[in-house]
């Protein structure tokens, strides 16, 4: 009886990890989206018309948060091809969003910055993010340490695992 009310509970929480999973994959496919409609309702209409692509926002994300960000550094922090990169740096450089710097003492190596119009786009894409962690923070919040560890436990187990 134990085993088969065991298995049942299992089932549940396998349901439920399924939901949460398909949220998330939701959430992702609708990054793009939530950052149009942050540029639109701050204003930034031309930055919205540019109909920017998550890999681009995640890139101009990858140089606002970094110093001397080359394609190199870029490829390896979001598991991309360096052509992938060179191909968006180069959208992102004509549409004025991010520039391309040569170092003193190396020019062969294009490091990127982001202009001014790229700042606003990194600064949306926080708010973003702020926005989804004070939503898990909100739901974590509920939880004792106990049951936080628990969780942590769990998590871990999963990315260890899957």
């Amino acid at each position: 009886m134990k085993t088969e009310n065991t298995k049942f509970e299992m089932d549940i929480t396998i349901n439920k990890l399924v939901t949460v999973f398909e949220y998330i994959s939701n959430m992702m496919d609708g990054h793009e989206e939530e950052v149009r409609n942050l540029l639109l309702k701050n204003d930034y209409k031309d930055i919205q018309n540019m109909s920017l692509m998550l890999s681009e926002i995640h890139v101009i994300d990858c140089i606002g948060k970094s110093q001397l960000t080359n394609s190199t550094f870029i490829s390896k922090e979001l598991n991309l091809t360096k052509g992938a990169i060179s191909k968006i740096t180069s959208k992102l450089v004509k549409k004025e969003l991010i520039k391309g710097n040569h170092l003193e003492n190396n020019k062969k190596e294009i490091y990127y910055t982001l202009t001014t119009k790229g700042k606003e786009v990194f600064n949306i894409h926080e708010i973003l993010h702020k926005n989804e962690h004070e939503k898990f923070v909100k739901i974590l919040s509920k939880y004792n340490k106990e049951a936080l560890n628990t969780i942590n436990n769990f998590l871990d187990d999963l990315v260890t695992n899957l």
